[in-house]
């Protein structure tokens, strides 16, 4: 008969151990110490009892039940007290909710839902089209040329055209004026490689200058351009054989090879990038 009206004056306290769950830790009472007589507290006496407003969050709420509860120290009479208090603002809380007066964020969610991320939208079939054309326009005159890092573009600055031109132009028709005005014999031996060194060097810079090209780079493809040019100049040379039928007065192989590996050069160093 005791153990049943001492369950009934704690209450609501008695069937739902919380401040056991929470790690509450209560003092003992003392041999014949009776439990406090249950009493009901309003709405009003629970906001002063946890020091809230009337209108606290449930955040607000819990923080200060706890606060409540550690300042507490263990009092089983204050435990049930706080307690109750929690329960009260928390189910007016809840009802609030269901009935709307309390608005509720949209950024809530359970715990077992996740966040749906939103899809990036996909571009339409135009407009992939049109990218793909513009990158396929913007790459396409740097497209590598036999596995190496080098492309063919066609220069948009004219005045630089011009002036690549005219100093290689000049190199080749000093070689060739120089070589018509020597003699069979001294046409022979001649190789142009004044001229030659002349059209080699021009090129490194124009290359590094006009194109922002590195000198690594500049050399390798200068010296490409050299070795092409030879191969070429050796067979057409090999073919017309000027040492033996002269274009007019001129019949030196070595200056023929140097016209043509100046040409090559001027070309790469005007169109390659």
């Amino acid at each position: 008969m005791l153990a049943s009206l001492r369950s009934v004056r704690v209450g609501f306290a008695a069937t739902r151990p919380a401040f056991a769950r929470r790690g509450v830790a209560l003092r003992p009472r003392a041999a014949g110490e009776d439990l406090p007589p249950a009493t009901r507290i309003t709405a009003e006496d629970a906001c002063k009892l946890l020091d809230v407003g009337p209108n606290a969050s449930f955040e607000e709420i819990l923080q200060q039940k706890n606060r409540k509860l550690a300042q507490a120290d263990g009092d089983v009479d204050k435990v049930v007290e706080i307690e109750a208090a929690y329960d009260i603002l928390f189910m007016r809380s809840m009802k609030k909710r269901i009935t709307g007066e309390l608005e509720v964020s949209t950024a809530v969610r359970y715990a077992d839902v996740p966040t749906q991320r939103k899809a990036s939208p996909k571009p339409p079939p135009q407009a992939m089209g049109g990218m793909a054309g513009m990158a396929s326009k913007v790459s396409a005159p740097k497209l590598p040329a036999g596995g190496l890092p080098v492309g063919f573009a066609v220069p948009t600055n004219q005045q630089v055209v011009l002036t690549q031109a005219g100093v290689f132009s000049g190199v080749a028709l000093w070689a060739l004026a120089q070589a018509v005005l020597e003699s069979q014999d001294a046409q022979l031996a001649d190789t142009a490689g004044l001229q030659l060194s002349l059209a080699l060097g021009y090129a490194v810079y124009s290359l590094r200058e006009n194109k922002k090209m590195g000198l690594g780079k500049a050399v390798a493809l200068v010296f490409g351009c050299l070795f092409a040019g030879a191969m070429l100049g050796t067979g057409l040379e090999s073919w017309l054989r000027v040492d033996i039928v002269p274009i007019g007065n001129f019949g030196s192989p070595g200056v023929f090879v140097a016209e043509v590996v100046i040409l090559l050069v001027a070309l790469g160093a005007i169109f390659l990038v």
